[in-house]
């Protein structure tokens, strides 16, 4: 669950702010499938949630937007994990704070029984609350149907679970500290992210996405290595454009579509995420994405 402390005006730290309280659901993972399923794609999500009101809302709001939950495990020990936010006045992230500590449960062992199933989906997508025995576990044994693997970093501290683990990855998302983690590199300038994700290339990533928020992305492979810019939007929430952009591109993989074309996708889905006041907007389908994207559709 993803909550949701809106800023009436400039934020002051070290005193009381006046705040608009939301509660949405969210989760990397979880928001990249939604995504998908309102774009039409047979998805299901690998997870776990609590025996709590926040567990059922999550399974059955989740389910009701086209995704399969049957794979989704519920907790006997902890409460749904959750995720709080501040936005300044302007709908930009002030600080967040993640309470994650359910996803512990998600052992190799547990993984490993439903590997049978996993194997049915050729595109797999992976964020890095999982513990890293299990993110290993998964990397290590992927089916031969599975003909993308992308993963994100999620955060500077869980990056570090994918340690000896990057040419296993076929597409590899984060922002600039991220990557710069990764690549063990200070990344400040465009040149400082072009060279961080060539250091990743060169060790075995094949593709690298570098989110840069209001500044775009960056796109580093063996077709196409260039500077996006975001797209024009009206911004009302940021919570959600990192993921909304994963699931653009993943769309555009997955409909054969050239990297940069696919880059462009994710920009759109990223573009129409901050004008929604929900994490993943409701209106998002696959007509008014690629009409966002100016692409044509393939049909």
């Amino acid at each position: 669950m993803d909550h949701k402390a809106s800023a009436d005006q400039a934020v002051r730290l070290g005193t009381s702010n006046p705040v608009t309280m939301t509660r949405t659901l969210g989760g990397v993972a979880r928001n990249v499938a939604e995504c998908l399923a309102r774009l039409g794609g047979r998805v299901s999500l690998v997870s776990i949630v609590g025996r709590d009101g926040d567990g059922d809302r999550v399974i059955t709001e989740t389910g009701r937007c086209g995704v399969d939950m049957g794979l989704c495990d519920r907790s006997e020990h902890h409460h749904t994990a959750c995720y709080t936010a501040l936005l300044d006045h302007r709908g930009e992230l002030v600080v967040a704070l993640a309470d994650m500590a359910i996803y512990d449960e998600m052992t190799p062992d547990r993984i490993a029984a439903l590997l049978p199933a996993l194997a049915d989906h050729p595109v797999w997508f992976l964020d890095t609350n999982f513990p890293a025995p299990t993110l290993r576990f998964l990397l290590e044994n992927r089916p031969a149907g599975v003909s993308l693997l992308a993963v994100d970093a999620v955060s500077v501290p869980k990056a570090a679970k994918l340690a000896g683990l990057l040419d296993r990855i076929d597409l590899l998302f984060g922002n600039r500290d991220e990557i710069g983690f990764l690549a063990q590199r200070d990344v400040r300038s465009p040149l400082d992210v072009c060279e961080a994700a060539n250091s990743l290339l060169r060790r075995g990533v094949a593709a690298v996405v570098v989110s840069q928020g209001a500044d775009g992305s960056f796109l580093a492979s063996d077709g196409t290595y260039d500077f996006f810019p975001a797209m024009p939007a009206r911004v009302r929430d940021v919570t959600g454009a990192g993921d909304a952009l994963i699931a653009g591109m993943l769309y555009g993989q997955a409909t054969d579509r050239p990297m940069a074309e696919a880059m462009m996708l994710g920009l759109a889905d990223a573009a129409l995420a901050v004008e929604s006041a929900e994490t993943v907007n409701p209106s998002l389908n696959a007509d008014l994405l690629l009409q966002r994207a100016g692409i044509l559709s393939l049909a």
